[in-house]
């Protein structure tokens, strides 16, 4: 089964205004990429964005108000889609969607137009002949980190457009177009490959990638695949693949070398002002962010497209973490429009574009305890101390979070602990793209009521979590099944 992905109509379109041979130009499309000053410059061109994010908009943590004459009627029918949970039903055009990018087309094309400029920058760097040692090391950090870049696109592609990894039938799950080399064409075949075969590759450039990158960036660590951000998608990928015995070790490996989460609870208490705790709250110095990546949509703007975070709200004040109130801003007192706080930093940013953390240190405890869990059917000391310590940097007040402790010293089986696990984690990245992959991993079902009636996805069946994919690569592509 061959995809012919149309690389200059589907990768550029919206990206480049090009229809030439893009691949034999850089990054940004005005110079050729000759000098290792170059590859260095486009590869943080090709970074990760958070084109996930849009998945927040799947889960259980919003709801759809249409309120006729408040929201904007043409922005509300280019979300509904994904918050009715249409895209995980049938294929859908890029002009269905928002034009900021906020979507699964978007996401789609940018993962595959920055996995086929790093296979470039792999070849050129291959190719060119280093004068010196020092010359030499640049190049296999630039191999290693276009590595890292195309890995992690990989993955994310495969989280969002196909099954949950399990292990019994990876081999024979449908996975994703693969790129196995760089090719400057501008029409090339690409088979879709198993899902087997799509985490393997990612796992053989992540380690490959470790192997090589250096122990300590010289600046800007949250900005590039640095060897704790490959450690923490270790992490990740192992917790997908229910390699449990991988996932704790690749965490122990990250959390040795860097282990301060983020202490939600101290900045809250301490910075009552919207935009400073955003500021605070979004910093790339803060410890816990191992990778950070741009974002191209405007989430403060969700209330005009109908969409508001209200079951996210409702369950931090049921669980106690949210008692004075604080976790939302209400923008109208009118139509109790809610914005989450944390995000206060757009009210004073023309472009209301920053930086997220796409993966973290909290992130790496969560996916350890899970894996020690599941490891042994149940908690250990080891999991309790993980959770203990999540439970205390969240916002819950201290009789709540000396409850839940508590608790865990009763609980037995896998459910219980899960369940709390879970529960704290969605309350940790509440509307930061991280809610939707747990859901899908676990099967949590949810249920939207739309404009027109209630969309349901019961858990039964993970196909019903698989993204489809895009209408223009399915009507480009007659083979695709």
């Amino acid at each position: 089964m061959k995809t012919k992905i149309i690389l200059c109509l589907l990768l550029i379109s919206g990206l480049l205004g090009s229809c030439k041979k893009f691949l034999e130009e850089q990054v940004d499309n005005r110079t050729l990429i000759i000098t290792i000053p170059d590859m260095e410059k486009n590869l943080n061109f090709l970074l990760p964005h958070s084109d996930h994010h849009f998945t927040d908009l799947m889960t259980d943590d919003y709801i759809f108000r249409d309120l006729s004459g408040h929201i904007v009627a043409t922005a509300a029918e280019q979300v509904l889609p994904i918050f009715e949970l249409a895209i995980t039903r049938e294929s859908m055009p890029a002009t269905q969607f928002l034009s900021s990018g906020f979507n699964p087309v978007m996401a789609f094309r940018r993962n595959y137009y920055k996995i086929i400029n790093c296979w470039m920058l792999i070849e050129r760097a291959s190719k060119y002949k280093p004068v010196n040692d020092q010359e030499k090391r640049r190049l296999e950090i630039i191999i290693a980190k276009a590595k890292a870049t195309k890995a992690y696109c990989n993955y994310m592609l495969a989280s969002l457009f196909a099954k949950q990894y399990d292990p019994a039938t990876a081999a024979s799950d449908k996975g994703i177009p693969y790129i196995d080399k760089y090719n400057g064409e501008p029409v090339v075949g690409y088979k879709i490959v198993s899902l087997k075969e799509i985490f393997a590759s990612v796992e053989d450039d992540l380690l490959s990638a470790l192997s090589v990158v250096d122990d300590v960036e010289p600046e800007g660590a949250p900005f590039t695949f640095s060897k704790e951000a490959i450690l923490g998608l270790l992490s990740r990928l192992y917790l997908d693949k229910r390699d449990w015995d991988n996932c704790i070790k690749y965490s122990n490996d990250l959390l040795r070398r860097r282990g301060t989460p983020l202490n939600v609870k101290q900045l809250r208490s301490s910075i009552t002002d919207y935009a400073m705790y955003s500021d605070k709250y979004f910093d790339p110095a803060n410890s816990s962010y191992l990778l950070m990546g741009g974002n191209t949509y405007q989430l403060i703007a969700y209330f005009y497209s109908g969409m508001y975070p209200y079951p996210a709200l409702q369950l931090m004040q049921n669980a106690g973490a949210d008692d004075d109130g604080s976790y939302v801003i209400q923008t109208s007192a009118l139509f109790r429009d809610f914005v989450p706080q944390k995000f206060g930093k757009f009210f004073t940013t023309a472009t209301r574009n920053f930086n997220l953390p796409l993966i973290t240190v909290d992130e790496v405890y969560f996916n350890r305890a899970e894996a020690t869990i599941m490891k042994n059917g149940g908690l250990t000391n080891a999991s309790k101390a993980d959770l203990a310590l999540m439970i205390k940097n969240q916002t819950f007040i201290d009789d709540a979070a000396d409850f839940y402790i508590a608790s865990m010293e009763d609980m037995t089986g896998v459910e219980e602990p899960l369940d709390l696990l879970l529960m704290v984690k969605r309350i940790r990245f509440s509307s930061e793209g991280m809610r939707w992959f747990d859901m899908k991993r676990h099967r949590i079902p949810v249920s939207h009521v739309g404009r027109s009636g209630t969309y349901t996805i019961d858990g039964t069946s993970a196909d019903a979590y698989v993204i489809k994919l895009p209408t223009e690569e399915i009507t480009r592509n007659p083979d695709l099944e």
